[in-house]
């Protein structure tokens, strides 16, 4: 029978802990939300050959006395809780007071490749990826939905005992294997010894991981979870001791918001602890259970009416309607009213006008190493609605929401905006681009820089091609735009009042300057604003004395524009301080939304820096403060 097998770290063995959590750290997002987004993901990419249909997942929360419990005290044994308390100083409570969450998925190939031998890597050794590698994917399929190989930490972050156990039935060969893994924060000490963080609930002899075989063990562990595998492909996954209260209303919020797409297209169907959605009822279950404001609370663009444009993009995937750009792109200086076919500006715009969702297909060439060139290309959808509170807007690579993606520079009017990527080469490119955590690309990932020439460029053009139709199609009208130029003028004077050089209105005397001058009061701040960033810092020896701490501050900031107050002119789609880069020491943020960030400054020593801005509009900042031991606030701009 498989038992825990634990490895005793080398004299000069690299220490430390896991950093790959620390990716999924940064998210405004709960462990339970990045679990169901992990594990969907990984359950489409695994999608067998021959399934034509959709991956069934199945996910279920066990409470005590769902499971039995006097099985997983088998698993979670007396010694492995006390290593655990050893690390954690806490011990876990009775196996019959723990809930426990199953994640199934059918349809699919199960963890493949080589079982017997953990150094064996490759684009098809799932197996061996998902138990043995860090930071490292196999997934074979060119543009799957993931392939950084981090998502699968996720399932140790939910734990409070940090296991995971699966049971896999491989597609190829129909072989039924069991084994279970643990990921403590770091290594550990137990027994006047130091152990390696990552321990293995397997069989075989000496250093050897192999997983259980046996029929009569996995059918024991089968009926203790009530897993529903049997001999179905696929792979069976038991968390035990979930570390937050299961929200069922939260996991369905995840679950619309991030998958709507591959559910309608019937790709996916997700049964979530009873409830069942599919391609025939996800609109009818996100209608009755997810209100607009919630999508927005959520960071989503997948409201009703975005919705209804998502409906759109699937129903008409080959419509006669859709507008295919002359050319490939090369570059976005190069994309022009020209780069239409004849006669289509017009009609986009007139559909534009009335309301009607356009569509736009654009060819784009990648450069793969070493090979030539590569034809590919997206689809664009658009609507501008007479009434749109915000801008919703969507990036989607085959079936994921790349979710904290924006165009750049984000200066566009409020529309309704659909990015869809499907080709499987292009798809590929921008897996690479992506973050850990699938919410933003980045040009500068490694893999990109390996993989690829000239990536910034074919990145820029998907991220802003939409941006650019919109600009296209809209200012050439003689729209008015009050930012478009602001980098080239100086602030107006008030309105109805035109001055002379010398700064007095017209018709009137300038006046006396004065005989004494007022000292100025010295801040105790300084705002350094550069091209792209933004910097608060202590100033000098004006600064704050260590008894005036905590000083409690709000940052505003906005682009300027010709006529207008730049803070009442801020529109959420110039930028968003809750989506960018924010660095800093010795305060505390509070809250950071919109284009104000709260915070308290708790050290004489501090910087608050904020960069991602456009560098061809002016920012503006303004700071306001409250001492200790001054109630009222302070301004500073």
């Amino acid at each position: 029978m498989a038992d825990w097998k634990f490895k005793i770290v080398p004299t000069y063995g690299v220490r430390g802990r896991n950093t790959s959590e620390d990716n999924f750290a940064v998210e405004e997002r709960t462990s339970l939300q990045i679990l169901i987004r992990e594990s969907l993901q990984n359950s489409l990419d695994a999608r067998a050959g021959d399934n034509t249909g959709a991956v069934k997942v199945r996910i279920s929360l066990l409470k005590p006395g769902a499971f039995d419990g006097t099985y997983l005290a088998k698993l979670i044994t007396p010694e492995y809780r006390e290593r655990l308390a050893s690390l954690s100083g806490h011990y876990l409570p009775v196996a019959d007071n723990a809930s426990v969450l199953v994640l199934e998925d059918f349809g699919t190939t199960g963890l493949e490749g080589t079982w017997n031998d953990g150094h064996v890597d490759g684009p098809t050794e799932n197996w061996n990826a998902f138990w043995f590698s860090e930071g490292e994917g196999a997934k074979s399929t060119r543009g799957s939905n993931g392939s950084a190989g981090q998502g699968k930490v996720t399932y140790y972050h939910i734990s409070d005992a940090r296991a995971v156990f699966a049971l896999t039935v491989r597609h190829t060969d129909r072989s039924s294997l069991m084994m279970g893994r643990s990921v403590f924060t770091r290594d550990y000490p137990y027994a006047d010894t130091k152990f390696e963080r990552y321990a293995f609930w397997c069989c075989g002899p000496g250093d050897d991981r192999l997983p259980e075989t046996s029929v009569r063990e996995q059918e024991e562990f089968l009926r203790a979870f009530g897993l529903k595998r049997k001999d179905s492909p696929g792979l069976s996954l038991v968390i035990p001791y979930l570390s937050s209260e299961f929200n069922l209303h939260e996991a369905l919020v995840t679950v619309l918001t991030e998958f709507y797409y591959p559910i309608l297209r019937g790709r996916l169907e997700v049964t979530l602890d009873g409830i069942s959605l599919d391609a025939g009822n996800v609109e009818r279950i996100a209608e009755d259970r997810l209100t607009d404001d919630e999508v927005h609370q959520n960071r989503s663009s997948f409201t009703g009416g975005f919705r209804n444009l998502v409906r759109y993009a699937i129903d008409n995937e080959e419509s006669d309607a859709r507008v295919e750009l002359v050319s490939p792109l090369k570059n976005m200086s190069e994309f022009s009213l020209e780069s239409f076919p004849e006669g289509a500006v017009e009609v986009l715009r007139d559909r534009l006008d009335r309301g009607e969702i356009i569509s736009i297909r654009c060819p784009l060439f990648i450069s793969r190493k070493p090979s030539a060139e590569m034809r590919t290309q997206f689809d664009i959808y658009i609507q501008v609605p007479d009434i749109l509170e915000r801008e919703e807007l969507a990036y989607i690579r085959r079936d994921l929401v790349i979710g904290l993606e924006r165009p750049r520079p984000a200066n566009l009017q409020r529309v309704r905006v659909l990015t869809l990527i499907k080709d499987d080469q292009l798809s590929a490119f921008l897996a690479d681009a992506e973050e850990p955590t699938h919410l933003k690309w980045n040009s500068k990932r490694p893999q990109l820089a390996a993989n690829y020439r000239n990536p910034d460029r074919a990145l820029s053009i998907v991220r802003n091609a939409a941006a650019r139709i919109l600009l296209l199609l809209t200012k050439s009208q003689g729209q008015r735009d009050v930012k478009v130029l602001a980098q080239y003028f100086k602030r107006p004077a008030v309105e109805g009042k035109a001055t002379q050089s010398g700064g007095a209105a017209l018709g009137q005397k300038s006046p006396a300057p004065p005989r004494e001058f007022p000292v100025p009061v010295p801040r105790p701040f300084r705002i350094d604003v550069d091209t792209h960033s933004i910097r608060v810092l202590p100033n000098g020896s004006h600064a704050p004395d260590v008894k005036d701490l905590p000083v409690s501050c709000v940052l505003e900031l906005a682009y300027e524009g010709l006529d207008q107050n730049p803070f009442k002119a801020y529109d959420p789609f110039d930028f968003d301080l809750a989506d960018m880069p924010v660095s800093f020491f010795g305060v505390q943020v509070i809250s950071k939304k919109n284009n104000r960030l709260k915070f308290d400054i708790v050290e004489l020593r501090f910087l608050v820096e904020a960069t991602g801005f456009d560098p061809n509009l002016r920012l503006r900042a303004r700071l306001s403060y409250t001492e200790k031991k001054n109630e009222e606030p302070d301004n500073e701009e």
